[in-house]
């Protein structure tokens, strides 16, 4: 029994020291992690509020924290089940202008030098509203403004994770080096932990950057359950805080998230 638990707190240690998170403001900052990355390294970055977020001021990191007090109050009196819908339509609503303008060649600096990179979002997969696959939209979206993951992607094949609980009727999927979880019915760390199985893929360290520390910590959880010893590294990524979005009122945030909610509710 000794032995068990000595052995169980020596593999515990080793995850706890190859395990960080840091929090940062500046996506160069970010980037400055890669120096010394390799093809055995996988960059995964988050999508929304990461990369991109909405051109419309009232979606915004900074007005969302401004009338923080409206949008948890018009999320909180929103059905469970349409919340992720609502968000999707905020996404989907104006069209996406990057964060930082130099993602794109910090980027592509590090597909020259063959890192492995893929995205991870939240966002919803199969058809909303008028969009018939969101997960195209998505791709094509990033690409317009210089992202392309499929260029530095370690799995070149689509994948549907149908062995993880659906949302709407359709499954977190893999596709031209996005992983779309499909929602928050299952965690960032599931589908990553199952886009690694089915594709086989298995690095020897993991940089994540999302603007959730709960993703983050989900990943870390997820990649301890592999019992390998993978280097994890985290950024808690708050830069969409810094851009300097228009200051609208308060009356027009909360018309905008008010008409948004009721949209979302309509959609089935």
């Amino acid at each position: 029994m000794k032995k068990i638990l000595f052995i169980s707190m020596m593999i515990f240690s080793i995850f706890a020291c190859h395990a960080q998170i840091t929090q940062v403001n500046d996506m160069k900052e970010v980037f400055e992690a890669f120096k010394d990355a390799d093809s055995n390294t996988l960059a995964v970055f988050d999508v929304d509020m990461v990369l991109v977020q909405p051109s419309d001021p009232a979606f915004q990191m900074a007005n969302m924290k401004r009338y923080g007090v409206i949008a948890k109050r018009i999320m909180k009196e929103m059905p469970e089940d349409k919340q992720m819908v609502f968000l999707s339509l905020m996404t989907i609503g104006s069209h996406p202008i990057l964060i930082d303008d130099r993602t794109p060649q910090l980027l592509n600096q590090i597909i020259q030098r063959g890192v492995p990179a893929i995205a991870l979002t939240a966002n919803l997969t199969g058809r909303l509203g008028s969009i018939e696959k969101m997960e195209q939209w998505r791709i094509d979206s990033l690409k317009r403004l210089g992202i392309d993951f499929s260029r530095t992607a370690p799995c070149s094949s689509s994948l549907v994770l149908d062995n993880l609980a659906s949302y709407r009727g359709n499954y977190s999927s893999y596709l031209n080096g996005v992983l779309f979880v499909n929602g928050t019915t299952v965690s960032k760390g599931e589908a990553f932990l199952t886009f690694l199985e089915k594709s086989g893929f298995s690095p020897n360290k993991v940089i994540f950057i999302d603007d959730k520390e709960d993703n983050l910590k989900s990943l870390e959880t997820a990649i301890q359950k592999l019992n390998l010893s993978i280097e994890y590294q985290g950024f808690h990524y708050l830069g969409a805080l810094q851009y300097p979005s228009e200051v609208i009122s308060e009356e027009e945030f909360e018309s905008r998230w008010q008409q948004l909610a009721l949209r979302a509710q309509e959609i089935n």
